[in-house]
């Protein structure tokens, strides 16, 4: 068994403590739960999900959790320990607002609060909650010196004598439209590496200044990527940039399982799927470039003239889908393949998804799963590579596949 001792040094917080230490008698316990689910599950899988995923073990009856492979991971120093901390406290808090995602409608938590967070966006009840379950969980661990959330107007320091050094990006309710009607929605996040030009020990308004500063990295910066969606199961998506890895978690143990190890987007002719997502409201909003690209998709005839392959299609158009919250399009991308539009528009020229906790992690993610996540006229330009000049800048992106990825680069040509 993993020695668990070096993840659990100055942990401030006890649900952190008890998530990590699945280890001695309980984590037997833990994995003997978690394992008779796991094998029930194998048991009704069907082969598409088989090729959204590599086995996680040639023996099925282990069950690795997400706390094991954070261990597995500082122990082969891919990530230090304090960042693997940091990993298990952002996971222990989506544990604890899947639980308020669902217990919504029967605690009164559904509805708008009354205001508006710094994008502009009417926030809910729910917003409001899961930012406080995001803000006190990782300040409690003392490995974050900025906190960034959507729900903020400008970054959370951490003192010195309490933070610790990475920077902490996170949007903790995504498609937060969608709660009050139980569609899916979901928690992004970002860790970006330590930036010494932001030291909490100064007046508070040097502090703000040089916080401001840190945060304005480009995605090459981050450390860490992943969502969790709230949707039938509660899944969380991660790269510590050595690819990506899928947790289910398991409600009979409490723990994230690992389900999908190393996973790539799927390309047409590999198992992918012709699908496009974007909002079709908008695009007489759109270059209309773009928008004539789209209606391309959506004929056998057109889609030829343009120079899309469909022999792999079956000579069907694409198919359309659209949950209108990003952790579950790209979700969905991620696993069937295509791509997400949301390019800029006459109302919102700047995209609408925020650059720092959303367009960057999700970019990373997509890079490490295969495929591309770019945006300009010509879809050119790598999402990772923008400095971002405002903590909440909004930028556009495109993101799916390689191929889906650059036959849109070839059509904007």
């Amino acid at each position: 068994m993993l020695n668990a001792s070096p993840l659990l040094k100055n942990t401030t917080s006890t649900s952190h403590n008890s998530l990590i230490r699945c280890g001695a008698r309980r984590a037997r316990a833990c994995r003997r739960a978690c394992s008779s689910s796991r094998s029930h599950r194998h048991s009704s899988r069907s082969p598409a999900s088989f090729s959204a995923s590599s086995a996680s073990s040639s023996n099925d009856s282990y069950a690795k959790t997400l706390s094991i492979w954070l261990l597995e991971n500082e122990r082969d120093d891919v990530i230090d320990t304090d960042l693997a901390i940091l990993l298990s406290s952002i996971a222990s808090a989506c544990k604890q607002i899947s639980s308020l995602v669902k217990l919504a409608p029967l605690q009164g938590n559904t509805g708008v609060a009354g205001t508006q967070n710094a994008s502009g966006d009417e926030v809910k009840k729910l917003d409001v909650l899961a930012n406080e379950v995001f803000v006190n969980t990782l300040r409690s661990t003392g490995r974050t010196g900025i906190i960034v959330t959507e729900e903020e107007e400008q970054p959370v320091a951490i003192d010195v004598v309490s933070g610790g050094d990475y920077i902490a990006t996170f949007d903790p309710i995504d498609g937060s439209s969608n709660l009050d009607a139980a569609v899916t929605s979901g928690a992004i996040f970002g860790v970006y590496h330590p930036n010494e030009q932001c030291k909490v020990d100064a007046s508070m308004d040097d502090v703000l200044e040089q916080c401001l500063t840190a945060v304005q990295q480009s995605g090459e910066a981050l450390a860490a990527s992943g969502y969790c969606m709230f949707s039938a199961s509660a899944v969380f998506m991660i790269t510590v940039g050595n690819g990506v890895y899928g947790f289910t978690l398991d409600e009979t143990c409490g723990e994230f399982i690992l389900t999908h190890e190393k996973l790539k987007i799927p390309e047409m002719g590999q198992g992918g799927q012709a699908i496009v997502s974007c909002n079709l409201g908008n695009t007489p909003l759109w270059d209309p470039k773009l928008a004539k690209y789209v209606d391309t998709l959506y004929s056998a005839e057109g889609a030829a003239a343009a120079g899309l392959d469909l022999k792999h299609n079956k000579d069907k158009p694409y198919s359309y889908r659209y949950i209108g919250a990003l952790v579950g399009d790209f979700h969905r991308t991620l696993l069937y393949g295509g791509i997400w539009l949301y390019p800029p528009d006459s109302k919102a020229p700047e995209g609408k998804a925020r650059l720092l906790y959303e367009v960057a992690p999700i970019g990373m993610i997509a890079e490490q799963a295969g495929g591309m996540a770019t945006f300009g006229d010509k879809a050119e330009k790598r999402v990772l590579d923008v400095v971002p000049k405002k903590v909440h800048q909004k930028h556009p992106m495109f993101v799916g596949s390689k191929g889906e990825v650059e036959r849109l680069q070839k059509f904007l040509a």
